[in-house]
């Protein structure tokens, strides 16, 4: 099963974040999201539709570094995809992970 994904390109505008940053060896997924986001996800996918992807709610804090454990995820490639709102606008970015 094939999934496409459309993008309403008025609603949606890239946002350079300080690029996430995968750490294997303390098994870290980490990134920067401006103080005024108000919710957000990341969403970790295999490619296997026999594999539920994995959603993880990124909720704000009092720093703009979020940190993420990967420790849970299985070995192999995932995408990752940081979704996020700062309440007027959406933003995506995606990154590929090895997973040792």
């Amino acid at each position: 099963m094939k999934i496409q994904v459309i993008i309403n390109q008025s609603n949606v505008r890239s946002f350079i974040v300080k690029a996430m940053t995968f750490e294997p060896a303390s098994q870290l997924l980490a990134f920067v999201l401006p103080m005024s986001f108000l919710k957000g996800d990341l969403i970790f996918h295999r490619g296997n539709p026999a594999q539920e992807d994995i959603h993880i709610p990124i909720t704000p804090t009092l720093k703009p570094r979020q940190v993420v454990s990967t420790a849970q995820l299985a070995k192999g490639i995932w995408q990752v995809c940081l979704n996020w709102s700062d309440g007027r606008l959406q933003y995506l970015e995606e990154k590929v992970i090895n997973i040792d």
